[in-house]
């Protein structure tokens, strides 16, 4: 239940967001974006292993002819998360060797502002900045619950967290109406993550002793490299 809340008060203001903008432009910009992410976290102020995965949204933006200046309002799914090598022993002093992905699964809402470099050539850069609200709609964090304390589990993970987004990109023109975009962005998180309280005691299911959780705290930082597709609607007044 919490999660459709959730869910539905994200569309809600994205679709409000997406009505202002067509209100107060005199035409739209719309389309899809997605590709590659480089996903980073820092564990207790330790950098941990990148993560390799993608992303994809759609977003909606105001359109006024050989305008500098723009706002945008983007819906997404963001694979957030980081990784490690990890040695796992199976006893008599052996073990081995894994390579292990923490994977937090975001729906993300980003409301900014852009402004074009240079509006009389092509390809055309632009830079953008933003404020983003995340929701975390799922996590691989199941598979790690054997090793609690060890590392992430499910119970500690803030749903809700928030940041910012920086861009940089090039627009090309395909046709008056169709264009496309290249994007390299920066997401870094203000929030935290994952918060786990020290203190905290619990039973280890691979001793079955009881140990007294550390404090750990998880914060994102994520590089995305995305490609995407412009369809401009124009509004034109008739006298």
């Amino acid at each position: 239940m919490r999660l459709k809340s959730g869910l539905i008060g994200v569309l809600c203001f994205f679709t409000a967001m997406s009505l202002s903008i067509s209100l107060h432009g005199q035409g739209t910009v719309f389309g899809p974006k997605g590709g590659g992410v480089l996903g980073l976290q820092s564990w207790n102020g330790f950098e941990r292993d990148p993560l390799l995965a993608w992303h994809g949204a759609i977003y909606l933006e105001n359109f006024q002819e050989d305008a500098k200046g723009t706002v945008f309002a983007e819906l997404g799914y963001h694979v957030r998360g980081s990784s490690e090598n990890v040695f796992f022993f199976t006893g008599g002093g052996t073990g081995f060797r894994s390579r292990e992905d923490f994977r937090f699964n975001n729906l993300a809402l980003l409301l900014g502002a852009k402004r074009y470099l240079n509006t009389s050539s092509a390809p055309t850069p632009y830079f953008s900045f933003g404020v983003r609200m995340d929701y975390t709609l799922s996590t691989n964090l199941q598979k790690y619950e054997t090793y609690a304390g060890y590392f992430p589990i499910e119970a500690f993970v803030n749903k809700f967290n928030y940041g910012g987004s920086v861009s940089f990109g090039y627009v090309f023109p395909f046709s008056e109406l169709v264009g496309g975009f290249i994007e390299a962005s920066f997401h870094p998180d203000f929030s935290r993550q994952y918060e786990q309280p020290g203190g905290t005691s619990i039973i280890s299911p691979l001793t079955g002793r009881s140990f007294v959780l550390r404090e750990q705290q998880i914060r994102n930082l994520t590089f995305e490299i995305s490609i995407g597709l412009r369809l401009i609607h124009k509004v034109i007044y008739l006298d």
